[in-house]
C-alpha cells in the first residue's frame, strides 16, 4: 500500500492566504473602531438630518406620478405592438413587467 504524497502549495496559493490573514487582522483591529465612527456620525440611530424626511416625501411624491406616466405609456406601446402585429411584442412586454416589478418591489429591497 502506498502513501500519498504531499504537494507544496503553489506560490499563488500562499499569498492568497497571507493577504486574506492581513484583511482579517485588519478588519478585526480596525472593526471597532469604524462602528464607533459610524456610530458618531448618527448613521445607527442617531439625531436625523433637518428636512431630509420632507425631502424625501417631496422625491418619492414626484417619482410615482413619473412612474405611473411612463408605465401608462408602456401600456398603450406595447398595446399597438400587438395590435400591429410587432415580432417581439411579447418580448417587450415581459420585459416592462419585470422593470415594473422591480420598481414595485424597490421600497421592500431598500427597506
Amino acid at each position: 500500500m502506498s502513501t500519498p504524497t504531499l504537494r507544496r502549495p503553489s506560490p499563488q496559493t500562499l499569498l492568497f492566504v497571507a493577504a486574506l490573514a492581513a484583511f482579517i487582522a485588519v478588519e478585526l483591529v480596525l472593526g471597532t473602531q469604524i462602528v464607533g465612527a459610524l456610530n458618531a456620525a448618527g448613521v445607527t440611530g442617531g439625531t436625523p438630518i433637518a428636512g431630509l424626511g420632507q425631502f424625501v416625501s417631496r422625491l418619492r411624491g414626484n417619482l410615482i406620478w413619473v412612474a405611473v406616466t411612463v408605465v401608462g405609456i408602456a401600456v398603450i406601446g406595447i398595446g399597438l405592438l400587438f395590435l400591429f402585429g410587432h415580432s417581439r411584442a411579447q418580448d417587450y412586454a415581459i420585459k416592462a413587467l419585470m422593470g415594473a416589478a422591480i420598481i414595485a418591489s424597490g421600497s421592500g429591497i431598500v427597506a
